[in-house]
Parts: C-alpha cells; structure tokens; sequence
C-alpha cells in the first residue's frame, strides 16, 4: 500500500514538473556557421567570423518562426520588423567550435544552439505595435499642422515654397517658351504634394500655359485658381483671353467686364479688352481701352505697346481703317499669354497698389 502511495506521489511530481515543459512557448534552433581562415587571420578572428555566420543562419530561421507565428496570430510585419524582432528574441544558449583543414586551409566551423520565447516574441510586438501607433499619431499631427500651414500661405499668397518655384520656372520659361509643358508638369507635380493647398496663382499660371500650348486642361485649371480667389480679377482676364482665342469677341469683352467690376482700375482687363474690340473692327473704342490701359500700368509692358501700335497703323484716320493682316491677331495673343505669364507677379503687385 506504501509503495502505491509513493508510486502516485512520484506520478504527481512528475506530471507537475512536466507540466511547465508542455506548456513552455520555447523554439530551439540550432545552426552552423563556418570561416575560412586568410593569411592575417587569427584563429580568435575566425572563430569570431565563424560564430557570427552561425548567429546570421540561425536569425533566418527565427525570421521563419516570426512569419509563420505572426501569420497565426494575424499580424502584419515588415521585412525590416521580421528581422529586428527575430534578432532581439533570439537568445544563445551555446557555441562550439569545431575546425578542419580543407586545401591546405584551416576552417572554423561554430556550432551554435539558440532559443526564441514567445512571451518575448509577443511583448516586443506589443512594444513595436505601441511606437508604430506613436509614429502614425506623430505623422498625423505634422501633417495636420502642414495642411494647416499650407492653408495660411494659400490664403495670403506668400508662399516661400511656391514663390521659389515660380523663380525657377520662369527662368526656364524665359530661357525658351517651348518648355511650357514640362513647366506646366513641375506646377502641377506640387499642387499633388500639397493636396492642391497651393496660392492661386499657381492654377492661374497653369492656365497661362494651357493657352500657350492649346491645352484641354484649362478650364480645370482656371476653376481651381477661382475656387481659390473668386474677386481676383486676373483669373477672369484669362478667361476673357481664352474665350478671345476662339474668336468669340462679345464674350471675352463680357468677362474682361467682369473682371473690371472687381477693379475698376486693372491694366490688363482693358488690355484684352481693346484687342477683343480691336479684331471685332470697334476701332475707336479699343484704341480707348489700350490707352487707359497704359494710362493704369500697361506703359511698362512691351507687348501692351505693340498693340498699340497696330491699332494706330489700322486707324489712319476719323474715317479711315485698314484691317488687320491676318497673322495680327496670333501674334498678339500669342504676345499677350507670354507677356501676362511673365509679368504675373508685377502685375499682382500693381493690383495691390
């Protein structure tokens, strides 16, 4: 009877110590590393080298366990996480070493036997789980903050970015017209970075090179730039100097009257103006607008006084006209999109002042 209470007992202690054995979450990995001596190598060195080809080995079988864990339990890791995780968690319980002479050459292999814990494992990822969370509240903050920044600037018009930008580009567009589209590319390309948060000014200059180029995109761009600033007459003059390149001459006299209706002083509303009147044969009148166009600013721009005078030489006298040549009308347009594109930021202060 003694002996089955003892035989119980030692069943129970054994069950008891086996116990935390099956229920211990432990990987063992065991893996080889091996090295090469050189003619400068000390067997300390290359044992050393030998010892971290094993621990590398060993590191891509935990990163094996880490996916196939991680897929277990649904967690998305990256490349980059798999193996910082794998490396942290993985302990080295020992290392041998071994060495042989192969060709003449004295070969260090190391031997090592290494274990990652799931406890571990999981607190590291919950540790990474929390600064990644950190991280996304972190960017989303900053990009808040940006937005909000970009939204000031937008608002004033005095964008440091923006206006470095415009330099650059205008240089490149003095430097040859025929660059418009990649210019048109660059603009566009920042208002994406911005979420289209960008001054007004930068859609207007677009649609500037729209015009240049006879693009389809310019309606878009031009609705952003009034999205943006709606009492900006500028944005209505360059509507008023696309609806004058179809020829419709009542329409771009509409809209540059509606540009006036925000400034009644604005150069280049009576500018276009006089060349919608001019092309439609109201001689007398557009001779009018050119020069309270240049009365207001325009005498400064080369272009402005160009046109001028073509309208003196069609104008001989109180009865007397003679049409315009018909390459006329291209060449002033033509003129006018390219003097507007790069007189744009004087023209903005003139409209301050």
């Amino acid at each position: 009877m003694l002996s089955k209470i003892k035989c119980g007992a030692l069943l129970c202690c054994s069950l008891l110590l086996s116990t935390p054995v099956a229920l211990a979450r432990t990987q063992t990995i065991q893996a080889t590393g091996v090295y090469q001596m050189g003619e400068n190598d000390s067997i300390a060195a290359a044992k050393e080298n030998a010892r971290k080809d094993a621990m590398r080995n060993a590191a891509e079988q935990a990163g094996v366990y880490v996916r196939s864990y991680s897929k277990n339990k649904n967690l998305r890791l990256t490349d980059d996480q798999v193996e910082i995780i794998s490396i942290q968690t993985m302990q080295v319980k020992d290392c041998q070493y071994t060495q042989d002479y192969r060709n003449n050459t004295l070969v260090i292999q190391a031997s090592i036997e290494a274990t990652i814990d799931d406890a571990d494992f999981q607190k590291r990822i919950d540790a990474n789980d929390k600064i990644q969370s950190l991280q996304a509240q972190l960017a989303q903050e900053k990009e808040k903050n940006r937005e909000e920044q970009n939204r000031r600037m937008q608002k004033s018009g005095n964008d440091p970015y923006a206006a470095l930008l415009i330099r650059e580009e205008l240089q490149k567009f003095q430097k040859n017209p025929q660059y418009a589209a990649v210019i048109h590319k660059e603009f566009a390309e920042f208002a994406d970075q911005r979420n289209g948060i960008v001054p007004a000014d930068i859609y207007g200059r677009m649609a500037l090179l729209d015009l240049y180029n006879g693009s389809a995109q310019f309606q878009r761009d031009l609705d952003k730039a009034l999205e943006i600033a709606p009492n900006d007459p500028l944005y209505y003059t360059i509507e008023a100097l696309q609806t004058l390149s179809t020829r419709d001459y009542y329409g771009a006299e509409a809209l540059a009257d509606q540009a006036l209706h925000l400034n009644g002083r604005y150069w280049p509303a009576y500018y276009v103006r006089s060349i919608a009147k001019g092309f439609r044969g109201s001689t007398r009148k557009a001779i009018a607008d050119c020069n309270t166009a240049i009365r207001r600013g325009g005498q400064d721009h080369p272009y402005v006084m160009k046109y001028r005078a073509k309208l003196e030489r069609v104008f001989a006298g109180r009865h007397d006209f003679v049409e315009f040549d018909s390459d006329d009308f291209e060449e002033v347009f033509q003129d006018t999109v390219k003097g507007f594109y790069r007189d744009l930021e004087g023209i903005k202060l003139h409209q301050k002042r």
